[in-house]
């Protein structure tokens, strides 16, 4: 059982009573030092959870308001969950965490009664003396209300935990480009391998917290377990660096069915239904757990769009080959079905390190993969090019899907040869970029280098019958560059 969600113990309430009249450096002799700064987690329309490290003890409070100057609202302590390193040796029965380094206690202080759609600004703290905040870049934005409708963008990142300049590169690129269009982000989807090599703790904190502290102290990020992360962490039981790092929603906090397991959950953010899968370590089959969620809580969604992430992808010839892995192809067989006849709109994985973009597609589940009778639309999706691609308004069955491979956020790249369902294929490191305003979706890829590489967009309008296309137009087969000669 994840700790997480066990009930404070009674002597650790009253530990909090009596630190709570003293500063921490009377309290311990010591004053704690901020290890991981504040970041977001587990937003809904009337609440979030705010997250930092320190190490040694401190005296955890949140201040937050309407704005800088009024931060005067503290979280009460019993809505700070504390959770503390293996090594931990006080007579204090306070959770663990998995692994951290010695004398680490982390705070997950959840805000409630806020109001939807509302922007308020925060500092954390030890007892008086402020640890970070308190300033313009430290805020949160609640939820629009499940069904009412608002402009979302949201960030899609695959693949990027190497800690190197290609990864910060691409997040340079994702904070130019929202910064010259003057539109931030409302959330952050990251579709696995944040942090290479085994999803160690410290390497979540240089090659994830680190890198991308600039957004995470005010975007949610919403996450799904990669198989670098599952070396260390496991979806049956909730626990490892990943589950420390993340609180996720396995009681329908965010919206949907409740799942009972942080490894697969749904979120709604006002007409947008989001549904994360593990596809990395759990059964994949429509008996399996995970299936039969899924499709209860769509039957359930009363959304006009809907988007599904995860980390293996069911179409690429990356670095990995959808045709030959099984991750992939149990994907593809056995959860696809039940999305599309769901009428998913949008599919984003990762862990091929490319970038792959498909055309509208539906039923495409036979191996190895064929694009004949499966591609609804051949074109490009581009409104200046082609045109959009066309759907029917609200969440119909077998529509058409877009499949985005966004596993090129900082890793190797690699390319086997060419999916046939693909409009789009590009080597080269980036992340994609999505925006939902009523009945449109428009998702542009920016490269590291700040270049939009491709866009396109999605129209759900009025009555649409798609129809197969025997022998749609292809991307040419591809030829590998021959090696370089010794």
């Amino acid at each position: 059982m994840n700790t997480r969600h066990c009930a404070r113990p009674t002597t650790g309430c009253c530990f909090f009573l009596l630190i709570a009249l003293l500063p921490a450096s009377a309290a311990y002799g010591t004053e704690a030092v901020l290890t991981r700064k504040p970041y977001l987690q587990m937003g809904t329309p009337d609440s979030i959870v705010i997250v930092w490290r320190t190490q040694g003890p401190s005296t955890p409070v949140v201040r937050w308001g309407r704005s800088t100057g009024d931060l005067q609202t503290a979280v009460d302590h019993s809505k700070v969950v504390t959770r503390v390193s293996p090594d931990h040796e006080g007579d204090i029965d306070l959770p663990r965490l998995s692994t951290a380094p010695a004398n680490t206690f982390q705070y997950e202080a959840r805000i409630t009664g806020l109001s939807p759609a509302t922007t308020y600004y925060y500092g954390v703290h030890d007892a008086q003396r402020q640890l970070s905040g308190g300033d313009e870049t430290h805020h949160f934005a609640t939820s629009p209300p499940a069904g009412q409708a608002r402009p979302l963008r949201f960030w899609v990142v695959g693949d990027s935990g190497t800690g190197e300049s290609d990864q910060a590169r691409v997040h340079a690129a994702m904070i130019h480009y929202t910064t010259q269009s003057a539109h931030p982000l409302d959330l952050y989807l990251h579709v696995g391998d944040m942090v290479y090599p085994k999803g160690e703790d410290h390497h979540f904190q240089q090659r994830f917290f680190d890198v991308y502290e600039p957004t995470l102290r005010n975007t949610i990020c919403w996450a799904s377990m990669g198989n670098h992360e599952g070396a260390t962490s496991k979806g049956l039981t909730g626990i490892g660096p990943y589950y420390d790092a993340y609180v996720l929603p396995a009681k329908a906090e965010a919206g949907g069915l409740a799942s009972g397991t942080e490894a697969f959950y749904a979120v709604d953010y006002g007409r947008v239904h989001f549904i994360c899968l593990d596809s990395h370590d759990l059964d994949r089959r429509p008996s399996g757990a995970m299936a039969k969620w899924l499709k209860a809580d769509l039957e359930k969604t009363k959304a006009d769009w809907l988007i599904a992430f995860w980390h293996h992808p069911p179409y690429s010839k990356g670095s990995h080959d959808s045709d030959t892995d099984s991750q992939m192809t149990e994907m593809r067989k056995h959860i696809m079905p039940i999305l599309e006849s769901a009428g998913v709109d949008l599919v984003l994985t990762g862990h091929s390190h490319i970038y792959e973009r498909s055309m509208l597609m539906n039923r495409a589940y036979a191996t190895p993969t064929v694009a004949e009778n499966v591609i609804l639309d051949d074109g490009d999706g581009n409104p200046e090019g082609d045109g959009a691609y066309r759907k029917s308004a609200g969440l119909n069955p077998n529509e058409g899907t877009i499949q985005i491979v966004a596993g090129h956020g900082g890793a190797g790249l690699g390319r086997k040869g060419t999916m046939p369902v693909m409009k789009k294929v590009i080597v080269e490191h980036g992340s994609v970029i999505v925006d939902i305003n009523d009945d449109t979706l428009t998702a542009v890829m920016v490269d590291k280098n700040r270049e939009t590489r491709d866009l396109f967009s999605i129209v759900k309008q009025g009555q649409v019958t798609p129809k197969p296309i025997d022998h749609p137009k292809q991307l040419p087969a591809y030829t590998p560059p021959p090696k370089a000669k010794r």
